[in-house]
């Protein structure tokens, strides 16, 4: 079912004419005379958008608008003002309303500004619904494994199903996909989860240190060997040993390992004595192994010790429609971290990150969210906030053919009217030099208009002065 318009007008010719004006662009319309009946009207159905009049006898506009919040709050709400009392409807925005229009009304204006506020209505329950799933699917905060998508749901069952057992577990996947999470689900939904959790990334460490590192050593092994040290192993004792990118690691050490994963035990670097350990040993790499056997750089006793359970981390171009959630996992743990409370990301934005193959997977993302989180100024995340690569993933608008001479500015599909007219604001400042009120003539809207939907530019700089002035809205 299509959402719900609500009109509020105390003069009837304005209210069925405004009902006849949404109808045609085919939207649901109901229609209350004052405000004590689109309360009524809302305790049965929960409008998307309110359109209301503010000088009404009885209950006031701006007293509809706070019972508004109060009984609906994810209702917008767009108020009507005479010329004369924009003051009023300034003070209506700041409690909460959507944007306010002049009477008399044109029909373009009020068709635009209905129309924006139904696509904020739809972000905010679009975002709402995220959360919700997001709450369902990863109760214990972003920082678990989540995913809806089949591929990854399968891969989650493998996971649990392995985690209670003592089997050996390999991790594949490419760089990004989140093996470290999934070797962490392993440890914690195992009987080893009291005990700890160790990782090491075998890639990180120069390879005439990784055996030292993985095994501990004795004093005097070696030059600065001052004392006897515990490697990993041991300190993973009782728990689990994650092994990331273990296919860097070099023969000498693959043989250390073989001989541990076959009898539990190890010696540390220039000792003799075995010593036991029980450590759950978890893998993980980005490469093929089996390739990497076939070429004599791994193994192949190794692999098939390490290879008992096989768990393929799928990327994120496998599985787009996990991106909706994943983002806002990251937008919520982001958003708290730099104490910037942000309702979400318009539909534009959200597109272009479904849009997006994501060659460096969920790592990307999450880190494409944190730089959004960071730059944006609205209480959402916009198109303009994200990076230029997620921006540039989607096929541009055709570019016109204007007139000769005139400037041609070009967005991307999907791009949200709000950043469109941003942009387009911007461009026609930067034709008329700075000239506000003519760009205001060019673009057919007041010169306040200009301060109102973009009074900055992308370094915080103001764009132009601000001058006192009474002119009104459009």
């Amino acid at each position: 079912m299509s959402p719900l318009v609500l009109v509020v007008d105390d003069e009837s010719p304005n209210l069925e004419s405004l009902g006849k004006i949404f109808e045609r662009e085919g939207w649901r319309v109901a229609l209350a005379a004052s405000g004590l009946a689109a309360l009524e009207l809302l305790r049965r159905e929960r409008a998307a958008v309110v359109v209301t009049d503010l000088m009404m006898p009885g209950m006031s506009g701006d007293e509809l608008l706070r019972a508004v919040k109060a009984v609906s709050p994810e209702s917008e709400v767009v108020v009507m003002t005479a010329y004369g009392t924009v003051e009023v409807a300034v003070a209506a925005m700041k409690q909460g309303a959507y944007d306010f229009i002049t009477k008399p009304v044109k029909r373009h204006a009020i068709v635009k500004t209905v129309r924006q506020a139904l696509e904020r209505a739809s972000l905010v329950a679009e975002n709402r619904a995220l959360k919700a799933r997001l709450a369902e699917l990863a109760p214990g905060g972003a920082g678990a494994l989540l995913g809806d998508a089949p591929a990854f749901r399968a891969t989650l069952e493998i996971l649990r199903q392995a985690a209670p057992t003592q089997a050996t577990v390999l991790l594949l996947g490419e760089s990004g996909t989140g093996k470290e999470l999934a070797a962490r689900l392993v440890h914690d939904l195992s009987p080893r989860a009291a005990g700890p959790f160790v990782p090491i990334h075998c890639a990180a460490i120069p390879e005439t240190l990784l055996e030292s590192e993985l095994f501990g050593h004795e004093k005097g092994a070696f030059t600065g060997a001052v004392a006897r040290k515990d490697g990993r192993f041991e300190r993973a004792q009782g728990g689990t040993l994650f092994l990331d990118e273990i296919g860097e690691m070099s023969p000498a050490v693959q043989v250390k390992l073989l001989r541990f994963l076959q009898d539990g035990v190890l010696e540390r670097v220039g000792g003799n004595e075995p010593v036991r350990v029980d450590v759950r040993v978890v893998a993980a790499t980005n490469k093929d192994l089996a390739a990497e056997v076939k070429a004599g750089r791994f193994r192949e006793d190794l692999f098939y010790r390490l290879d008992v359970v096989r768990v393929r981390l799928p990327p994120l171009r496998e599985r787009r429609e996990d991106v909706p959630l994943l983002a806002m996992a990251f937008l919520r743990r982001m958003a708290e971290r730099n104490g910037k409370p942000l309702a979400g990301f318009t539909s534009g934005a959200m597109a272009a990150l479904e849009r997006y193959a994501w060659p460096g997977n969920v790592r990307e993302l999450q880190h494409a969210i944190e730089r959004a989180v960071v730059l944006t100024r609205a209480d959402v995340v916009e198109v303009g906030d994200l990076p230029e690569a997620i921006r540039a993933a989607g096929p541009a608008v055709p570019e016109p053919a204007g007139a000769a001479g005139a400037p041609v500015l070009t967005v991307p599909l999907g791009t949200p009217m709000e950043e469109i007219e941003r942009r387009v604001i911007r461009e026609t400042l930067r034709h008329t030099q700075g000239d506000k009120n003519l760009a205001a003539q060019l673009l057919g809207i007041a010169a306040r208009t200009i301060y109102r939907k973009l009074d900055r530019d992308e370094e915080g700089r103001l764009l132009v002065p601000p001058e006192g002035g009474g002119e009104g809205p459009e």
